[in-house]
Order: structure tokens, then C-alpha cells, then sequence
């Protein structure tokens, strides 16, 4: 069983090779378990199949064989895909490294989506990335089965990307996520990028443009050349002072004159 919440208890034996899963022995009721699949589980829906013991297995369990991608793919950019299905706690980094360590060329994230739950959407380098991409459909992630597809008109609503690096964690930013490392245990698909450390903001195009100051029009107190802006006049009226200044004297701070 997958998709287990975790709050569930562990009358039955949860296993090590994936996020909230269970391994359960049945005998006379292997039917009859076999159809539950789909059905809630403490508000969460759970997929029941058949586990195998078999290390050299084909599909990693609970995860469908993954086919290349060979439909059509746009002739030129924004090559984007939307990700449906993402568990609650994936990030904005979990997502963008979960293709760049299959060897998709990321560009950009932007996770979560304000008009949907649970998805998010990718814009890759080139077409190539974007076929090894679609061909992570169906793909298990932090426990869950997700789905990736061409995004259409539909889904691309008029929304600024936030690129990977920005704020909300992403590969090669500090930001609040969480450490990265290269290894993920809970995820299932190709292999991983070993030849490769992780990417720099720039690579991403996410380096923020640089401040660039210009010099001042006027001097700074104390410069040579540097003069006190006179106050406005009242327009219409002449000024008696001729734009003098009160200022403070000796006398105004003896009082022996009041006594």
C-alpha cells in the first residue's frame, strides 16, 4: 500500500523503500485487498497492489514502469511542463532537483501555483530536457505517483515565474530550504547525476541583477563646493530676513534678563 497518512498505526509493517508505504501478507483476501485500492484511508486515498521481493525488479514498487516520451514537443521555447500531484511537503528546490538529477537542464520553477493545489511548473533549457522530463510521467516523488505534462494555454496563466534561487528555496540558494544532497531514497526513476555538483544560480538564470550606482549631481556636506539649499519664499510676499535664518544666540539662553 501507498499514499498511507501519516498519522495512520503500524499494525501492519512499514517498509524501507518508500515514503508511506506498507507491506501487508494476505492469503484467501488477496482479491478482495486488491480492489480497496483507490479507496481512504484516514482522508487520504491508498493504492493496494502486488509487492514483490524480487531486487531486480523492472519498476521500483508502487510505481509504474516509466515509458520515453514520444509525442509531439514544441518546435521552440518556453519549453514548460506542469507537475500535478506533488505531496504537501515537496519545495520549490525538491521539485527543480527531482529533474535536474535525471538530467534535465532547469531553468526555471515556480511552486506552489496560486490557482492550483499541488502542482507546479517547470521551464527547461531545451527540447531534449523536456522529453526526458515527460518521460517522469508517472513517476513516484515523496511517496506519491505525479503526473507531467506539456503545459497548454489553459495552464499558463499570466503569473511572473519565480526562478530557482529566489526566495522559497531553490537549487543553489540558502533561502528556508532544506540541505540537498544527491542521494534521494524516497524517489523512483533514472539514475542520478553523479558527475555533476550542484547548479549555481547563474546557471539557472537566476542571478539578480547588480545595484548599480551612479555618481552624485551634487556634494555631500563637507565637500568642496558644497552649499546649504536655501528655504522656499512665500510666492507674492517679499522676505524682510532676505532669506536669513533665525538663529540661536548667547542671550536667548540667559535668563538673568526675566528675573
Amino acid at each position: 500500500m501507498s499514499g498511507i497518512d501519516k498519522t495512520a498505526s503500524d499494525d501492519v509493517r512499514r517498509t524501507g523503500e518508500l515514503q508511506d508505504t506498507a507491506r501487508q501478507q494476505l492469503n484467501a483476501s488477496l482479491e478482495i485487498a486488491l480492489q480497496l485500492s483507490g479507496h481512504s484511508l484516514l482522508r487520504r486515498k491508498v493504492k493496494v497492489e502486488l509487492w514483490t521481493d524480487d531486487p531486480d525488479a523492472a519498476a521500483a514498487m508502487g510505481a509504474k514502469p516509466l515509458k520515453p516520451y514520444t509525442g509531439p514537443l514544441p518546435e521552440e521555447g518556453p519549453y514548460k511542463v506542469i507537475v500535478r500531484g506533488l505531496d504537501k511537503s515537496v519545495t520549490q528546490r525538491d521539485l527543480g532537483y527531482f529533474f535536474w538529477d535525471r538530467d534535465c537542464e532547469c531553468e526555471g520553477v515556480m511552486y506552489p501555483l496560486k490557482n492550483e493545489r499541488h502542482a507546479g511548473t517547470v521551464e527547461f533549457k531545451d527540447q531534449e530536457s523536456l522529453r526526458k522530463a515527460l518521460g517522469l510521467n508517472s513517476a513516484v516523488f515523496k511517496g506519491r505517483e505525479i503526473t507531467v505534462s506539456i503545459m497548454t494555454k489553459e495552464d499558463n496563466k499570466p503569473e511572473p515565474a519565480r526562478r530557482l534561487g529566489s526566495s522559497g528555496g531553490a537549487p543553489g540558494a540558502g533561502g528556508g530550504g532544506k540541505g540537498m544532497g544527491k542521494s534521494r531514497g524516497d524517489d523512483r526513476g533514472m539514475g542520478r547525476r553523479e558527475d555533476r555538483g550542484p547548479p549555481s544560480r547563474a546557471e539557472f538564470g537566476s542571478e539578480r541583477p547588480r545595484l548599480e550606482l551612479k555618481p552624485r549631481s551634487k556634494p555631500m556636506p563637507g565637500d568642496a563646493g558644497y552649499q546649504e539649499d536655501s528655504p522656499p519664499r512665500a510666492s507674492g510676499r517679499p522676505d524682510p530676513f532676505g532669506g536669513a535664518r533665525y538663529r540661536t544666540t548667547r542671550a536667548d539662553a540667559d535668563d538673568n534678563w526675566r528675573r
